[in-house]
């Protein structure tokens, strides 16, 4: 909980930089934005982590999209007062259509692994047979067999329809979103029995830095799109230290899962703090 409050009030002061921008020193005004930049590589981080421990992944994805229409509703209408014009869409969009990616990556790598179960025969006293007889059986979890060409094609068309949504919609952050995301669900499954945080920092500190700088590349030089992807953004990368720092990243990948009301409260900050600041917006301008 306590990543996913630096986070919070990283996140926080983003938007006060951003609503309040006519009422802050030029420098102060950057030290905000700045400092928010710092926020969402950490959420991207629960996102993919959260794929990794539901239970209940179409759960998930639901939870995230009814909460992505809801704060849109709540966003807009603050705009709307504070007289600040958005083209896109929020990021929950975004990281909805990140579990969409990685759903679409695994079936596109697992369709064509076959599972099988071993079953050894026990002694009356519950250790194994001397004999080392061993039977070999062929299953499918979830009692769903897909042949493995239309799992890699189904895989295949998630992953660009997901890409595709988050373009079409404007989302916040887009396929840079999406594929932080992904990029932190590579290293979390790649990496799955690490327990030393430094070496999780190292890799995920690696990646990411290739990402900003090759997003930066692709809008800059490339498409031609400057205003895709600001120079700002790279501080980012920073965020890695923070994410798997001593305390707060051991808390975050070891520790027990929060109260149901710890976790849905984040939902419920993100659009509510926007509306507040819009409304003050809207009072005092």
């Amino acid at each position: 909980m306590l990543l996913k409050l630096i986070a919070a009030i990283a996140m926080l002061i983003d938007h006060i930089g951003y609503y309040f921008f006519r009422w802050l020193p030029g420098d102060l005004y950057f030290t905000f934005r700045a400092i928010g930049r710092m926020a969402f590589p950490i959420f991207a981080f629960f996102i993919a982590l959260g794929y990794q421990r539901t239970g209940h992944l179409g759960r998930y994805f639901l939870r995230l999209l009814s909460f992505a229409v809801i704060s849109e509703v709540i966003i807009r209408w603050g705009n709307g007062l504070a007289a600040v014009h958005t083209s896109g869409t929020n990021i929950l969009f975004t990281f909805a259509a990140a579990l969409g990616f990685i759903s679409g990556w695994t079936l596109l790598t697992n369709s064509w692994r076959e599972r099988v179960a071993r079953l050894e025969l026990l002694t009356n006293t519950g250790g194994k047979n001397k004999d080392q007889i061993f039977y070999q059986i062929k299953f499918t979890p979830g009692d769903v067999s897909l042949h493995p060409i239309w799992g890699m094609l189904l895989g295949i068309a998630a992953m660009i329809i997901s890409l595709v949504v988050v373009v079409y919609l404007k989302s916040d952050y887009g396929v840079y979103g999406v594929l932080t995301v992904f990029t932190f669900h590579l290293i979390l499954t790649r990496n799955k029995d690490e327990a030393d945080l430094t070496v999780l920092m190292s890799k995920s500190l690696t990646a990411i830095v290739i990402l900003n700088i090759g997003t930066l590349i692709t809008y800059h030089y490339i498409l031609g799109m400057p205003e895709g992807f600001s120079y700002l953004q790279l501080l980012s990368v920073l965020s890695v230290f923070i994410i798997f720092s001593a305390k707060p990243g051991k808390q975050a990948l070891y520790g027990s899962k929060p109260a149901a009301w710890k976790r849905y409260s984040l939902y419920v900050f993100y659009p509510s703090h926007i509306f507040i600041l819009c409304l003050i917006v809207y009072l005092i301008r």
